[in-house]
């Protein structure tokens, strides 16, 4: 992702069904500072712009989990597991496979990049498609609760995809 695809996000995280989970606790402007500092390489998070035939359509972004060592405990993550976050932004394409895509692809990405790793990812507990999408990549359900180090009370669904065995 660029500086200029932050006209983009804001855009996505002004739809409904974005802001609803993204914005949770949280404001647009919060939200587009963390891209923003995720793009200029502030942080240790990897943030990428989403293509479905060849059109933007969301964003996603990665990261160790120990960038954030309150959220990693409240995550229960391992040392050398790493995060994830995604979103479709695109109304069109939600609920048509996109998303799911999405995260395998990101999946392969991150664990080209830090191989032997664990997966993490902690939807809001009520996004039933994110913890579909989640599901149908492998990924399992650690616990449903609420997350000290989240701007939200709500509840979050904890998600795990364990590191690959090597053969």
């Amino acid at each position: 992702m660029e500086p200029g695809d932050l006209t983009l996000v804001e855009g996505w995280m002004g739809e409904a069904h974005v802001a609803r989970w993204y914005l949770a606790g949280s404001s647009l402007e919060a939200e587009l500072a963390d891209v923003r500092a995720s793009i200029s390489g502030e942080e240790g998070t990897q943030v990428l712009l989403v293509l479905h035939d060849g059109d933007p359509v969301g964003w996603c972004q990665w990261y160790p989990c120990a960038v954030d060592p309150a959220w990693a405990a409240d995550m229960g993550a391992g040392p050398r597991d790493c995060g994830i976050d995604y979103a479709i932004g695109d109304p069109a394409r939600v609920a048509c496979g996109v998303g799911t895509e999405l995260v395998a692809a990101l999946v392969a990405l991150v664990r080209t990049a830090q191989p032997g790793c664990g997966i993490t990812a902690d939807p809001d507990a009520a996004n039933t498609a994110s913890r579909r999408v989640l599901e149908k990549n492998g990924f399992e359900l650690v616990a449903v609760k609420a997350m000290p180090s989240e701007p939200t009370d709500d509840p979050m669904a904890v998600y795990r995809l364990e590191p690959e065995i090597e053969p």
